[in-house]
């Protein structure tokens, strides 16, 4: 009671602190420029020229709107909205025009309400322009920012895809190029490690069959051995001539003689020979050439001393049967030991090459890893090139609409800030606290004493007695006076509050 009775003593300065308070406060909340707003819906057609099958759909929706508001406020943008809305007049350098773009950008929002529809939103407040002319340049401004959008899209597009085929074009010589050396890398490394990769024909699938290859050589091998010294064990119990019946000799004497037969036959038998290859060392060579020259030298005694050839020779033709077949067996024989150090040659090669296989293999894996993403990225450039050129083709034709106004740009009616029916009870209540403690600070520094038990606690001291203020009928009309005074100017603040109230409201 006692606070409240000092406040009450000292509320005279806080009702003027009050209104002092409340009038700076509303003059102030008064003077606050009105903002109106202007909106307009668009469709933006967000699908760039870069196809989204190409891996560049990462863009989130924030980037969006940050992507078209960027578009929309470019300086060049802003300068075309500040000649049309006429705003450049007045303008007198740069720098104000620097400070016009600054501010009016900052008024501008794009607001994103699902994948491809954005709000654009102007906010004008300029202090200098009426309510009618800022809710006329808020809507302005919107319109021209569409307008111009739509224009620069319109000449652009074709640009833009143009630029969009030079760039796929450029991806494409490049990757072309790398695909090529890719290639060249794969074909040098097959033919360097021919055999010795995976698939048909790779290193242990040969191994395999040369080793398989080579048991069946032997084989063939010992066969024709045994058959070989088979029949040299039967030529060598068989004569190599016989004596010629009398009638043989009768009828050989008309023509040519046995030992011209044999020398002819033995003639054949060493053009076999050297037709095998064989060379003048083979053991049945010189024994050949032995037979023909002691044939010859026979023929030569037997022209000297025709009787000779009543007791000459003829070839046997079992002899010489055999003699051919051993040819033949040791021809075999030959090709199949040529053959059998052949595929032994070959199976130490492989087998020695078979310990690199693990390398080699995983290197030609990162070789056809790196063909295929090649090969892949090439086909999919050249695919995305070709659905641009075709896009182009349908924009030219159909005029694919890009940029679509939903909603024109709305004609603001009523101002959407400050809100002044809160500003004006703000300041209200600022001042009746302002006022509140002021009086109760006044009221701690001008201590008042209500009763002498107050006094007596505050002091220490015996109060002896008190003296009661004795009120005059004048002064209790003059109290009067003054309190209602007091209430006709609190009234007379809230009168003034729902004054401005109604006004802001109504």
């Amino acid at each position: 009671m006692t606070t409240l009775y000092g406040v009450w003593r000292k509320r005279w300065y806080g009702l003027a602190l009050m209104w002092a308070v409340c009038l700076i406060g509303w003059v102030f909340v008064a003077t606050i420029p009105n903002t109106y707003e202007s909106r307009a819906r668009v469709y933006v057609d967000w699908a760039s020229l870069i196809p989204e099958k190409l891996g560049y759909e990462g863009t989130n929706l924030l980037r969006q709107v940050d992507v078209v508001r960027r578009t929309l406020t470019s300086r060049v943008n802003m300068e075309k909205v500040i000649r049309r809305t006429e705003l450049d007049v007045g303008l007198d350098s740069d720098q104000e025009l620097d400070e016009l773009i600054a501010r009016m950008t900052t008024n501008i929002s794009v607001q994103s309400q699902q994948a491809d529809l954005f709000t654009l939103v102007y906010q004008s407040d300029d202090p200098s322009l009426s309510n009618a002319e800022n809710a006329n340049l808020a809507r302005r401004v919107v319109d021209n920012l569409i307008q111009i959008f739509m224009e620069e899209n319109v000449a652009s597009d074709r640009d833009d895809i143009n630029e969009a085929i030079r760039f796929f074009e450029d991806q494409l010589a490049e990757r072309e190029r790398q695909l090529e050396q890719a290639e060249r890398r794969k074909a040098e490394f097959e033919e360097k490690y021919l055999g010795m990769l995976p698939g048909e024909g790779n290193i242990s699938s040969r191994l395999m069959q040369a080793r398989s290859g080579l048991d069946n050589v032997e084989i063939e091998l010992a066969q024709a051995r045994n058959s070989l010294l088979a029949l040299q064990r039967q030529i060598g119990g068989t004569p190599s001539t016989i004596n010629a019946p009398s009638f043989v000799i009768e009828s050989a004497s008309m023509g040519a003689s046995p030992t011209q037969q044999q020398i002819s036959a033995l003639g054949r038998s060493l053009s076999d020979m050297y037709a095998r290859g064989w060379t003048d060392q083979h053991p049945d060579v010189v024994s050949t050439k032995a037979q023909v020259r002691r044939l010859e030298q026979q023929a030569a005694r037997e022209a000297k001393d025709p009787s000779l050839r009543q007791q000459a020779a003829q070839a046997n033709p079992v002899y010489v049967n055999l003699r051919s077949m051993v040819f033949e067996r040791q021809s075999a024989v030959a090709a199949l030991e040529a053959r059998r150090a052949q595929l032994q040659s070959a199976i130490s090669g492989m087998s020695s090459r078979q310990v690199q296989q693990p390398g080699i293999v995983a290197e030609q894996s990162k070789l056809n890893r790196d063909y295929e993403v090649l090969q892949s990225q090439y086909n999919q450039l050249l695919k995305s090139r070709e659905e641009i050129r075709l896009r182009s083709d349908v924009e030219t034709k159909t005029q694919q609409v890009k940029f679509r106004v939903v909603d024109p740009p709305s004609q603001p009616r009523d101002p959407i800030a400050p809100n002044r029916p809160l500003y004006l009870s703000l300041v209200l209540l600022v001042g009746l606290g302002a006022g509140a403690a002021l009086s109760f600070l006044l009221s701690q520094l001008h201590t008042t004493y209500i009763t002498a038990a107050q006094l007596e606690k505050r002091f220490d001291y015996t109060v002896l007695g008190s003296v009661t203020e004795i009120v005059s009928d004048n002064q209790r009309a003059q109290n009067r006076v003054w309190l209602w005074g007091f209430g006709v100017l609190s009234l007379g603040l809230i009168v003034i509050y729902l004054a401005l109230l109604l006004y802001e409201i109504v």
